[in-house]
């Protein structure tokens, strides 16, 4: 059975330090497998639904308007999603086994982490702590310590 593992990706240091410690620890071991996830910002208030029933063209229309928002949206991530492929490859994650996925946030940052982890059936989320200086050391950012204290069902790990 594969180890799946997701790993939160966002601009900051700590989520780097994530996919090196995905890297450093999981590239030599057979049949894990790596979800790189990035949720992404909400909808722009021009995209929400405004409540009255839309006809099936109108519904057809906003569909594809919220849908290229999204791609464009992915686009200003995937480098850094490249670039992280390119780590846990080069760690010796075969290529086939790292993947990456994009969601419009949903509910809240740790919510929408810890449901796409149990949709996955992921076993482990390896995320970084916020970045901060050494006074707040000891302290979690908001999401990661949101998903450290409701996380049911996987293991959590916090990198520095």
């Amino acid at each position: 059975m594969a180890q799946k593992i997701l790993v939160p990706l966002d601009s900051s240091d700590g989520a780097w330090h994530a996919v090196e410690y995905v890297a450093r620890t999981f590239g030599p071991t057979p049949g894990v497998e790596v979800t790189l996830l990035h949720i992404l910002s909400g909808l722009p208030p021009a995209l929400w639904d405004d409540g009255h029933i839309l006809q099936d063209e109108e519904r057809e229309a906003r569909q594809r308007l919220v849908a290229s928002w999204q791609k464009e949206q992915e686009k200003g991530w995937q480098h850094l999603v490249a670039k992280a492929k390119e780590r846990l490859e080069a760690a010796g994650i075969p290529a086939a086994a790292v993947r990456a996925k994009f969601r419009a946030r949903y509910y809240d940052v740790a919510e929408d982490i810890l449901s796409e982890a149990a949709s996955e059936k992921c076993s482990t989320i390896v995320m970084g702590r916020r970045g901060l200086g050494k006074a707040k050391a000891l302290l979690l950012g908001s999401v990661t310590n949101k998903v450290v204290q409701t996380a049911k069902g996987v293991a959590v790990t916090v990198v520095e």
